[in-house]
Formats: C-alpha cells, sequence, structure tokens
C-alpha cells in the first residue's frame, strides 16, 4: 500500500505529454516569450509549460514575418513535429494546427454568426500601400482576419491601439467566409445606430473629441458615430483628438442635427 501525503501530486513527464500529442496530431497550446536566431532566421521561442518549443518563421503560419515580434507574450496553437529529450528542445508547427483550424472554422461558421475572437496586433497605416490602420484579428485557432477601422470602430479619432490592446477578447460579426477565397471579413462595430441610443437636449454639457477643422467649424465626437458641429474658439488651436467641454444648443436625432458651443478650454486626454 503507498502513503501518500495530503495533497501530493505525482510530477508529470511535460516531454511525455507532448510526446503522446504529436503520435496523435493533438494541438497543445504555448505561449511566445521571445524571437531569437538560428542560423541567421527568425525562430519563435515558445514556453510550454515545462519544456521548450521552437517554431522558425516558415512554421508560423504568418504570411508576414514581421508579425513575429507582436505575438510575444502571446499564446499560440501548434503541432509538435518532434522532441529532443536530451537537449529539452521540441520542434513545433503552428502553420499546421492554424491549417487545421481554418478548415473546422469554414466548416462550422457561417456568414451572420457572431464568434469570439482575440485582438492579435493593431497595424499602423502603411504609406507605402496605402493600406490604412488595422487590426489583426484571431477568429479561433489561430486563423486571422484583418479588420480595417470602419469595421473596427464608429469612432473617428480614438486610437486602436488603445481600444484594442492585444489579447482582448471580443465578439465579432462574420460577414464572409468563403472557403474558395479563403477570404474572411469580420466586423466589431454594432449594427445599431448610434443615433437612436444617443439622448440629449438643448443646455446639456458634454465632452466633445475634435475630428476637425472646416474654416471656422469645428466636428467634435461626442460618443463613437455621434457627431456635432461648433464654431471655432476665437482664441487657441485645436488638434484631432483633442476634448474639449461643449453645451447642447440644437439636437434632432430625427435629422441627425447636433449643434454645439464650446465651453472653456481643453480637458486632459
Amino acid at each position: 500500500m503507498l502513503f501518500k501525503p495530503e495533497g501530493f501530486t505525482q510530477p508529470v513527464d511535460r516531454l511525455e505529454e507532448l510526446f503522446f500529442a504529436k503520435e496523435r496530431g493533438y494541438p497543445v497550446e504555448g505561449t511566445v516569450s521571445r524571437v531569437t536566431w538560428v542560423d541567421e532566421r527568425p525562430v519563435w521561442e515558445l514556453d510550454l509549460d515545462g519544456a521548450t518549443g521552437l517554431v522558425p518563421a516558415s512554421e508560423t503560419g504568418l504570411d508576414d514575418v514581421s508579425l513575429m515580434p507582436r505575438y510575444v507574450g502571446q499564446k499560440v496553437n501548434v503541432i509538435v513535429k518532434g522532441i529532443d529529450r536530451q537537449a529539452g528542445i521540441v520542434a513545433c508547427s503552428r502553420r499546421e494546427a492554424v491549417a487545421n483550424a481554418l478548415e473546422k472554422f469554414f466548416d462550422e461558421v457561417k456568414e451572420g454568426m457572431v464568434i469570439p475572437a482575440a485582438i492579435k496586433a493593431v497595424l499602423p497605416r502603411d504609406e507605402v500601400s496605402g493600406l490604412p490602420e488595422r487590426l489583426v484579428v484571431d477568429v479561433g485557432g489561430g486563423v486571422l482576419a484583418e479588420v480595417p477601422r470602419r469595421d473596427a470602430t464608429l469612432s473617428r479619432v480614438a486610437r486602436l491601439s488603445e481600444l484594442y490592446p492585444p489579447g482582448k477578447p471580443v465578439a465579432v460579426k462574420v460577414i464572409q467566409a468563403d472557403r474558395q477565397t479563403g477570404k474572411i471579413r469580420v466586423s466589431l462595430v454594432p449594427e445599431a445606430d448610434p443615433w437612436e441610443g444617443f439622448d440629449a437636449k438643448r443646455g446639456d454639457f458634454l465632452a466633445g473629441k475634435v475630428v476637425r477643422q472646416s474654416g471656422k467649424i469645428v466636428f467634435l465626437e461626442v460618443r463613437p458615430g455621434v457627431t456635432g458641429i461648433a464654431q471655432a474658439p476665437l482664441r487657441g488651436v485645436l488638434r484631432k483628438g483633442d476634448t474639449v467641454p461643449v453645451m447642447v444648443t440644437v439636437f434632432d436625432r430625427a435629422a441627425k442635427k447636433l449643434h454645439l458651443k464650446i465651453r472653456g478650454g481643453k480637458l486632459a486626454r
């Protein structure tokens, strides 16, 4: 009879667990701890909860390897391809795990569905190609979809990096899921008209964010998707993103009309 102290658990051989996953083709989860270099090529180093995994750039499943550093600190699913027990190193492929997840995605997900997703990266506007600021979203199992700003937020001034830090869980609506072309398009923007949920009356004080200034008229966002206009102040300079106190002078929801009057100086951002 084996006597054990309370709370005792038998230590598990992590490499044995990973070998079991390898033999059956099961995906395992790891955390990208860093990007390092092997034979002058970038490689992900993974923390596999007691073992070290390596994923070469060709096996990351990323079309653009410049995204590799953006995954540091984030979890990924990989297929175990080989194990060096002496060195304690596990060769992994995220590319195969993503390919399997993509097939499952097209089998189970239909256009119009709302599904859980996670933010992987925020990409700035590409001045060379002209691509706008956009999100990279994991829609399941490492399958990525790029979301342009228009499908990410109704706000015209908020920074995507502030709204969507990497790793943030979100719900997205599937706009397109085309197996033949591999095209996946999702939206984070609610379908409801933002004006329908907004109410104000003459004399109300609000905080407005500067969208732009055209001559003596300033366009101010009081909530994502709801923009009003005000006369520019006689003194001082307003820049996009500045927040100023405003008073409502005219509000007509049906006409989507909001006239404001700027009161006082800029508020803290």
